[in-house]
């Protein structure tokens, strides 16, 4: 079956093959996961034949770990321009959220959940770079929770970095269920909710 994906050109940008092959692979993984995504997809949404596909991107492992890497450069910085404002932890994990939701409502769940759900498919060089860019996001996160608790902003138990991880996994499951539910304001009710209850 042809996929009708359309891959968009930024204004003022010329996207390299690679480029475009990623952008469909990242939506297909994000829509149903990295192992329903077959190559001939991915060369009928750019026009090319299969095997010309191969020249980009050799194989799923390649795929899965071209994608994680994507993410230190093209979703990291989001996160890292929140962490570097000069506002208050709960302003910063309500923003965090944000892109959360900005995620959900795009349909672009996050691309970490998306592929740990399919972990056991990926080879153990894949597992380690979702692993280490899990962790890479975790500690950005925990950096605004130890804001939090140096201002005396924000009220939690254990470590920043265990509550960091609470609050990412959080998000990633409020996304899945927004959209299982088909409640798109769900995930910045609940988001909101928990900043409060945190919130001195």
């Amino acid at each position: 079956m042809a996929c009708n994906l359309i891959v968009n050109r930024p204004i003022g940008r010329i996207l390299s093959m690679r480029e475009k092959l990623l952008d469909v692979a990242e939506q297909l993984v994000q829509e149903r996961g990295l192992s329903s995504v077959t190559f001939q997809e991915l060369a009928d949404a750019v026009g090319l034949r299969k095997p010309s596909v191969f020249h980009h991107i050799p194989n799923k492992e390649a795929l899965a770990i071209a994608l994680i890497e994507r993410c230190s450069t093209k979703h990291a910085p989001q996160y890292q321009q929140v962490v570097d404002l000069k506002i208050s932890a709960p302003e910063k994990l309500l923003k965090i959220a944000e892109i959360f939701d900005d995620g959900l409502q795009s349909d672009r769940p996050c691309l970490i959940a998306a592929l740990g759900a399919g972990k056991g498919t990926l080879s153990a060089p894949a597992q380690q770079k979702l692993k280490a860019k899990a962790d890479a996001t975790i500690e950005l996160y925990a950096q605004v929770f130890q804001q939090g608790h140096d201002e005396v902003s924000l009220d939690f138990e254990g470590t920043p970095e265990e509550v960091a991880t609470g609050f990412f996994a959080m998000l990633q499951g409020l996304q899945t269920l927004s959209r299982a539910v088909e409640n798109p304001s769900a995930l910045m009710t609940a988001a909101r909710h928990y900043i409060n209850r945190i919130t001195v």
